[in-house]
């Protein structure tokens, strides 16, 4: 704990806070008996899977809830109540001594004013700024959170900026008025790796500059355990853990903590071998249920006794200093879901023909422009999303895909599976080629390659019984009669972990997690010899992830199916896959089995990204490489290296000049890394304790 937790009042308290909301279908618990403390200069962070109250505390805070909500318990800030405060006091508050960062950026600045004039309207409307001292404080503000070039910043609308930009100025408007509290609601978990990271030093850094409390909500455990002092956990509207960030971490005192731990993908072993996740059983205790008089956890716990099911567990000082909501805490230990055992490894290719081939494949946006519309000469060529892609797919095998926003993983994924046309280049199934155009594929190579998409929501119908997505695929994909539909997609059903009863549920009757089970059991619908996975698991939290990504592997194991596989998350990456493709501006930078590619030596983009994810171990020592700028938006052919503009590797003028020549790693013909820096020499730099580099030190070198 800092020392600025040890002095004085808390700047935060929250006392048995209990939230109800009161609807027509009935009363919903949202958070039944929360208790938690922020002091000045000190971050605590807030996790628990979605639907324990983690979002509904911060916006209680904010006095954000509506009139339907029922407010028990104490909320204060300094001393004072804010559930009892007025609408003016509260206006006072917001902003100027409490303010909130939100997931999504997008959602938080209007859309049709330039970023830089909405924080000069909160200087002048909390601070009374005149329009000059308001445009030069902006400046600052876009200077304290890295943003560079901050007065042509403060001039460009928001879809103008990426996510990581517009996540930055968020965050310059939330410290405006230098607040006391800072509250930050999932900040990153849209973000890509390189860009969280650059977030994270920025909250670091803020925590001890501008002495305020942050309380960081998040169910990215390895993002926590990156900032955090001390970490309270919450499970089904209770708080049910409080302890500092590395006694949690170290020594769980409550079975769901140590729960929550054992889901989270594991670094690899001596042997290279990759441990297989655990996961907890269940869902939740519902929001709907009443209060009882038993632990809300017991049905879920793998060392629940007869005590936990007949008295409300207290919370208890442990051993450790920590408090714990069990009866049972000092039975707590590692294991206890479960002895760690090795993922069982993919098929062998033993030469057998691939399944799926990617010949370098091309996608291309727009076409040449001319100067008069129709006539002239050509001014502005196509944006080059996808530049001479080679890949295979071996049957039984994951293909992982990783690389930062705007570096064509998406655009590979839909080109595959034919719902973008190729520009040049050609997929192969089996050997044969495919059509660019899905509609132009036959009906067993259709139903041969599925997808599931980053958001559940968005592939299923509203309106409808989640059913219909199911007995859809099995009416065009499969020769099965009515009644065998409906039985086999019940048996789909009970695959990914649902019962027959969510077959006539509509899809917002479903979390996120069980949406996105639907999703997969549509794609599995088909018998599908590819599946593409875009971001599946990225908005789940860590034990609706693990359960999904177990049941990725179940399913390759019993049917041979294929994967690929794609996401920002390194450590659900190296999980999964089998093989690693590493994108950067629509061009291969590595490729090949996942040890090689995630092990030394790699290629510096790759370096980059592993550097950038955050470690579930608090004592882990943060690396300091980090990438400056975006990835660039191509339009013309580079000329020399792809990644030479932002790599922190770069050598001299031949990385400007000349393509870089396919290099072989140590260890697996098939690991090739593109790179003008011989392969022995990545192994040294990127050895353990050698020299840290710097992406701003490209420019010099």
């Amino acid at each position: 704990m800092s020392q600025h937790a040890l002095d004085g009042a808390p700047l935060l308290e929250v006392k048995d806070l209990a939230v109800a909301f009161h609807t027509p279908r009935g009363t919903f618990r949202a958070i039944r008996n929360a208790s938690l403390t922020v002091h000045r200069g000190e971050l605590v962070g807030l996790v628990g899977e979605s639907g324990c109250g983690k979002s509904t505390l911060a916006f209680a805070v904010m006095g954000y809830l509506p009139d339907t909500a029922d407010v028990g318990g104490s909320l204060r800030f300094e001393g004072n109540e804010i559930s009892k405060m007025s609408d003016a006091e509260l206006c006072e508050l917001r902003g100027n001594r409490i303010a909130m960062v939100y997931q999504d950026p997008a959602t938080s600045l209007t859309p049709t004013m330039r970023v830089g004039a909405q924080i000069q309207e909160v200087l002048r409307e909390h601070l009374r700024m005149d329009a000059e001292r308001a445009r030069e404080r902006t400046v600052e503000l876009f200077e304290s959170v890295r943003l560079a070039d901050p007065a042509a910043v403060g001039m460009r609308f928001p879809h103008e900026l990426s996510g990581g930009q517009q996540q930055r100025v968020v965050i310059a408007m939330a410290l405006a008025c230098d607040p006391d509290l800072l509250i930050m609601d999932e900040p990153t978990t849209g973000l890509d790796v390189t860009t969280e990271a650059t977030i994270l030093d920025l909250v670091a850094d803020l925590k001890t500059r501008v002495n305020a409390g942050i309380l960081y909500v998040s169910h990215n455990l390895g993002v926590i355990a990156r900032v955090a002092d001390r970490v309270s956990v919450m499970y089904a509207g209770q708080t049910i853990e409080e302890a500092d960030v590395r006694d949690l971490f170290k020594n769980p005192r409550h079975p769901y903590t140590a729960g929550l731990l054992s889901c989270v993908p594991k670094p690899l072993g001596a042997s290279g071998a990759v441990t297989k996740l655990s996961a907890i059983p269940g869902s939740v205790y519902p929001a709907g249920e009443g209060d009882v008089e038993a632990c809300l956890f017991a049905d879920r716990c793998p060392s629940v006794q007869d005590a936990c099911r007949e008295q409300a567990p207290p919370m208890a000082l442990t051993d450790v200093g920590s408090s714990s909501r069990c009866l049972f805490w000092a039975g707590v230990r590692p294991g206890m879901w479960g002895a760690d055992e090795e993922r069982e490894e993919a098929l062998p290719t033993n030469g057998a023909e691939p399944v799926l081939t990617a010949k370098s494949i091309r996608r291309f946006y727009g076409s040449w422009k001319r100067k008069y519309l129709f006539f002239g000469p050509r001014v502005q060529p196509p944006v080059r999303a996808v530049t001479d892609v080679d890949f295979t797919v071996g049957r039984g095998r994951t293909l992982g895909i990783v690389g930062e926003s705007g570096s064509g993983k998406t655009t590979v994924a839909r080109a595959v599976v034919g719902l973008v046309p190729l520009t040049g280049g050609e997929n192969q199934l089996h050997g044969e080629a495919l059509a660019r155009n899905v509609d132009d594929r036959t009906r067993g190579q259709q139903a041969a390659m599925r997808m599931v998409f980053q958001n559940p929501t968005a592939s299923l119908n509203p309106k409808m019984p989640v059913r219909h997505a199911i007995l859809r695929s099995l009416k065009k994909f499969t020769s099965l009669n009515s009644r065998e539909r409906r039985e086999r997609a019940v048996e789909l059903m009970e695959a990914v972990g649902l019962s027959a009863d969510y077959l006539s549920r509509r899809p917002g009757e479903l979390s996120g997690g069980q949406q996105q089970r639907v999703a997969l059991a549509g794609a599995f619908a088909g018998s599908a010899d590819v599946i593409v996975a875009d971001e599946a698991v990225s908005a789940l939290d860590v034990s609706v992830q693990a359960q999904v990504l177990n049941l990725l592997k179940a399913h390759q194991r019993e049917e041979g199916v294929s994967y690929i596989f794609i996401s920002h998350d390194l450590a659900v990456v190296r999980y999964v896959s089998d093989d690693i493709l590493v994108l950067y501006a629509g061009h291969v930078a590595e490729c090949g089995p996942a040890d090689s590619v995630l092990a030394a030596p790699s290629h510096p983009y790759t370096e980059a990204l592993l550097s950038a994810a955050p470690v579930p171990d608090p004592d882990a020592e943060p690396t300091r490489i980090r990438l400056e700028g975006a990835v660039p938006t191509l339009r013309e052919a580079f000329k020399g290296c792809f990644f030479a503009g932002r790599c922190p590797r770069k050598i001299g003028s031949v990385c400007d000049e000349k393509p870089p020549p396919a290099r072989t790693g140590p260890g697996s013909a098939e690991h090739v890394i593109y790179c003008h820096i011989p392969v022995d020499e990545l192994a040294e730099m990127q050895q353990p304790g050698a020299d840290p580099v710097d992406a701003t030190s490209a420019s010099s070198r």
